[in-house]
């Protein structure tokens, strides 16, 4: 009797302990740990600088802005952008027949006092006519010329000097007025910039000092030394003007560029500079996050220096430390992680 309820019994008990084996499996796999993704760097020493970064735009070492002496229509303008020009060559000329040129009435009188000083001369040569009245006509002559020339190149303007034309305000048409911008020329083989400096800064620049200019529109930069540093503020911006020169041989710059000038405050030696990304904040300090035997260890640092790009680590790290620079957001102290990227 007692068998048979042994056996009975038997299907059931085996059911309960399977059930009970399979709970404590499930119970295994909802407790086990998971591993956060995390990207990380192992902690270096190096040579970084301290830079301060300016703006300015680019000039020609010589350079000439030409305005407009007259109010006449602008007749011809005969240059571009970009087109290399040579010293007195004609720009533009204006409507010189305009009420304010007084071209047509200077030059009659001009060709009026030419014709009468040859004749007197012819006459002075055969003794027909006294010296003084040779030399007043002949002084009559150049005044004339002189106030001829000086009308033409107010219609007919001129560059003073070589270089490439690097803005042209007019088009054939444009009524012009006195003191209007027509056209600037700039040499190129040299280049020159300006820019403000606040007054903590600007005990930190001498003359010669190296600076650097880089632009979007151009690969590369230009490397330059600072010519001219102001005494004083300018009284709008409250800041001090310095201007560097550059070599620009290649000629990949161009006048009228915006560019941004970095001038190297302090050179750093042997320093622990890392992401701004991978301190945090905690409690009111700063952290890290580093990984030692596959898990996070918050770490207080004391930052230094702001870099372009970085910061300098005054203590809290070692070299050699593997520090998380991405993923530390879902960090916390001790939690468990899985570098899936290591720049070493």
């Amino acid at each position: 009797m007692k068998k048979t309820i042994y056996l009975t019994f038997l299907p059931a008990i085996v059911l309960l302990l399977a059930l009970l084996a399979g709970c404590a499996n499930e119970a295994t796999v909802e407790t086990a740990e998971p591993a956060i993704a995390v990207k990380a760097q192992i902690v270096k020493a190096s040579d970084r600088a301290v830079t301060s970064t300016y703006t300015g735009t680019l000039e020609g070492e010589k350079q000439t802005v030409v305005y407009s002496r007259l109010s006449e229509a602008v007749e011809k303008v005969l240059v571009k952008e970009g087109q290399q020009v040579n010293a007195d060559q004609i720009l533009l000329t204006l409507d010189r027949y305009g009420a304010s040129s007084q071209y047509s009435q200077t030059q009659s009188v001009y060709l009026n006092s030419e014709k009468y000083y040859k004749k007197m001369k012819f006459l002075y040569d055969k003794g027909a006519v006294s010296e003084s009245e040779y030399d007043a006509s002949k002084t009559q002559y150049e005044v004339n010329k002189a106030s001829f020339d000086a009308v033409s190149k107010m219609v007919e303007v001129s560059s003073a000097i070589s270089g490439v034309v690097t803005s042209v305000k007019v088009s054939p048409g444009d009524l012009v007025t006195v003191g209007e911008k027509l056209v600037t020329v700039a040499t190129t083989d040299r280049l020159r910039v300006k820019f403000g400096v606040n007054a903590d800064e600007i005990g930190d620049f001498r003359m010669n000092s190296e600076v650097t200019v880089t632009s979007d529109a151009v690969t590369g930069h230009l490397e330059g030394k600072v010519v001219a540093i102001a005494g004083s503020a300018d009284p709008v911006t409250r800041s001090f003007q310095v201007e560097a020169q550059f070599d620009n041989a290649a000629g990949l710059f161009r006048p009228g560029m915006f560019v941004r000038v970095g001038f190297v405050k302090e050179r750093l030696e042997s320093v622990v500079a890392v992401p701004p990304k991978a301190i945090m904040s905690y409690n009111g300090e700063s952290v890290v996050y580093l990984v030692n035997n596959g898990r996070a260890v918050r770490t207080p640092v004391t930052r230094g220096l702001e870099l372009t790009g970085h910061v300098v680590v005054k203590s809290g790290l070692t070299v050699g430390d593997t520090l998380v620079v991405l993923g530390q957001d879902y960090l916390g102290d001790s939690t468990k992680v899985n570098i899936t990227a290591l720049d070493e």
